[in-house]
């Protein structure tokens, strides 16, 4: 099915009239030339995003995601990029409102889960080497919502917005690479120009070892945090942390 140009993946209800809007505002914004999300931008005008629908009482999107991220296996030198439209709500909710959506979403997603937490993946959201991951899959996760004003970059659409970027979408341009290092400053420059605040503070490269991802997912409109401490439960964090201490201190009492 495509609808807007854009095509949206099987197995979901006939299309509402708000899937047209939604669709519309965001190419509006996210297919200007100079969007600041480089990798949105080109995967939307390369065909290569997908749109998934969710209205707020039962969503489609776990299944919805599993399926985009079994295709994408199979194509993993492409950038795909699945976008969740949620359904713009009766009346405008606060940027703390979307925050709590957005969480809630990414842990219904965690809870219906049924495949192992990848193993290289540390499920401590605290390590800087922590990221979502869902099917087996590492991503980022984009959030964007209409309550952002100042960052007009994270305002695409009448409703919450999450963009899943597989972690192969980024290869060859990661943090320190001269491509990476290249694509973020043109990222900043455009942000400059779209925003009327500076960049977030707690927007990072991905391994430096000072960086949470976790906080880059949902940035408030100023520079700073609805949370201090992740808000996902993520199964067996706690059980894994126990662990790393008793290794470190275990190593302690050999090197004592």
């Amino acid at each position: 099915m495509m609808i807007e140009g854009v095509p949206v993946l099987a197995g979901q209800a006939a299309p509402a009239p708000w899937w047209s809007q939604s669709l519309r505002e965001f190419k509006e914004s996210v297919g200007q030339r100079d969007y600041p999300c480089h990798f949105g931008r080109l995967a939307l005008s390369r065909g290569e995003l997908f749109a998934v629908f969710c209205d707020q009482h039962a969503s489609p999107l776990a299944d919805r995601l599993a399926w985009f991220l079994d295709m994408s296996r199979g194509h993993l030198d492409r950038k795909l990029v699945m976008a969740a439209f949620y359904e713009p709500g009766a009346m405008p909710v606060n940027e703390a409102a979307y925050g709590e959506m957005f969480w809630r979403v990414l842990q219904d997603l965690h809870d219906a889960d049924t495949v192992e937490w990848p193993a290289r993946i540390p499920r401590d959201p605290e390590d800087s080497a922590w990221e979502f991951s869902f099917h087996g899959v590492p991503m980022f996760v984009f959030a964007a919502a209409p309550s952002y004003a100042r960052r007009a970059s994270r305002n695409v659409g009448p409703g919450l917005v999450l963009l899943f970027q597989p972690r192969n979408v980024f290869d060859g341009i990661e943090g320190g690479t001269p491509r990476g290092m290249a694509a973020r400053q043109i990222i900043r420059t455009r942000l400059s120009q779209w925003d009327t605040v500076p960049p977030h503070p707690d927007m990072g490269d991905y391994g430096d070892p000072s960086n949470h991802e976790w906080r880059q997912y949902f940035i408030r409109d100023h520079h700073g945090r609805l949370n201090e401490k992740c808000p996902l439960q993520i199964r067996g964090a706690d059980s894994a942390h126990r662990s790393e201490e008793s290794a470190g201190g275990k190593e302690k009492e050999e090197l004592s």
